[in-house]
């Protein structure tokens, strides 16, 4: 495996310290994966927290007809921005767009453009496909072809600190105990290009993945690796985040805008609708707020130095401070309880590790309750009215089976360097940008998890 050790700015008693907006001040940022959900919250906290910035450049292409200006308009205009709205209004200005997709050769970008990117200190690719059942083909072409693009763009510029490349703590999901570090690949890229080469590359792809449950973990384990290979003298660093989930703090307290990955599968269970999973009680689910992950990630690129090792930082909770499935599933339903939120009696969670048990005992408390409740709501005259709760109990029970790989299984994602690198930041420092996942008090984050579901996800879709 490739090492992965890393200069640091420690603060030792005799030496300078820059903090982290120091580091920030003046400098100009690139961005891809701008507009989703982490880049948001990223963009957000550089303007908030991240000392006098000069400019965020975010790429954007043109999608769905609509021109690169108007989706700009459309991030800025975004309720996450609210409090710099409030507070540091002028700040937005700071946010520039560059039309650009990591898809295509050199980010389908111009000699024009060359003037902008000499003048970035600080790029952070955070676009990806985070479709599981994404085609290889494609996830390949945007999760590695596209991380190289972006590093090939900037590989000449010598006026850049740090090129930091979040991936995932799941890219290496055949290892039960998960370090800072880059593993091997689980395939070569020849083998890959001659797969998709292949005929239907796409059928029964479980023994070429080899230990990643989907394309999209594979071809994240893939472009760490070529990030390692290939970054030459550009300063660089990986951030792995496990399960990112709504804000702890900021820039609001349970801030999310998507119903991506686990937060549907949640929010059935709040609901009532999902009574089964696969798994054990004891199955640690390694989740970590949004805010967290965007911290460390500011902070990594502020003490990032250049080197021949590409160093890991890992930003998880299994191992320095674990929440088991059950207890998830525990406090989630007691707030529901405690609201009213549920459909259906919140009686508990039923745990199985047999995909045939599984079937059957969904069906006796799932599936039967959805038909006895769309019955009853028929002969009392309110079914036009009401959701189909047949309709939503096969579309969770779908949901269960897609991520019934994670339910199964259990890991210990390692953060001691994550740690490290927090406990050298000054107090002040690491008040700004906490990201220690042992100072999460499940008891809290939970309800907050559940309030920030229910206030920006379902009540804001009533008042559409």
């Amino acid at each position: 495996m490739f090492s992965s050790n890393m200069t640091m700015d420690v603060t030792k008693a005799g030496t300078s310290y820059l903090s982290v907006p120091e580091f920030y001040a003046g400098k100009t940022v690139f961005i891809t994966g701008g507009t989703g959900f982490l880049g948001k919250v990223l963009i957000e906290k550089l303007l908030y927290s991240g000392g006098n910035i000069d400019k965020i450049y975010v790429l954007l292409r043109e999608k769905n007809g609509n021109e690169a200006k108007e989706r700009l308009k459309r991030l800025i205009n975004s309720p996450v921005f609210s409090r710099l709205r409030e507070e540091k209004p002028e700040s937005l200005s700071k946010i520039k767009h560059i039309v650009g997709d990591i898809s295509v050769n050199n980010l389908g970008l111009t000699s024009s453009h060359e003037v902008l990117l000499k003048k970035v200190s600080v790029v952070f690719h955070l676009a990806a496909t985070v479709r599981f059942d994404e085609p290889l083909k494609n996830a390949l072409n945007i999760n590695l072809e596209g991380t190289r693009e972006v590093l090939k763009a900037f590989k000449d510029k010598a006026n850049l600190d740090a090129f930091v490349y979040v991936s995932t703590a799941f890219s290496n999901t055949d290892k039960q105990e998960i370090d800072e570090c880059i593993y091997p690949p689980p395939r070569t890229l020849e083998e890959v290009y001659k797969r998709i080469k292949e005929e239907d590359s796409d059928e029964d792809l479980s023994e070429f993945l080899n230990g990643r449950p989907n394309t999209y973990t594979f071809t994240k384990a893939l472009a760490e690796n070529v990030l390692a290979q290939e970054h030459g003298n550009v300063p660089s660093v990986i951030v792995r985040p496990s399960i990112v989930t709504p804000a702890a703090d900021e820039p609001f307290k349970g801030w999310i805008d998507n119903w991506m990955g686990i937060t549907t599968f949640l929010y059935t269970v709040a609901k009532g609708w999902t009574r089964v999973l696969y798994g054990k009680r004891s199955y640690v689910l390694d989740i970590i707020p949004v805010d967290y992950v965007v911290n460390l990630t500011i902070i990594a690129a502020a003490r990032c130095k250049r080197s021949n090792d590409v160093p890991v930082f890992n930003i998880c909770s299994s191992s320095a401070n674990p929440i088991s499935s059950g207890l998830l599933g525990n406090l989630l339903m007691e707030e529901s309880a405690k609201q009213k939120f549920y459909d259906f009696p919140l009686f508990g969670l039923v745990y199985i590790k047999s995909a045939v048990l599984v079937t059957i005992v969904s069906f006796l408390l799932e599936t039967l309750p959805a038909y006895l409740a769309d019955f009853w709501l028929r002969i009392t005259c309110r079914s036009k009215s009401s959701i189909s709760f047949v309709k939503v109990q096969k579309k969770q029970s779908r949901m269960r089976e897609n991520m019934r790989y994670f339910q199964s299984r259990s890991w210990k994602i390692k953060s001691n360097r994550t740690t490290d690198l927090y406990a050298s930041l000054t107090l002040q420092d690491r008040k700004t940008f906490p990201c220690e996942a042992a100072d999460l008090r499940w008891s809290q984050y939970i309800p907050t998890y559940f309030n920030g579901i229910k206030k920006y996800l379902v009540d804001s879709r009533k008042q559409k």
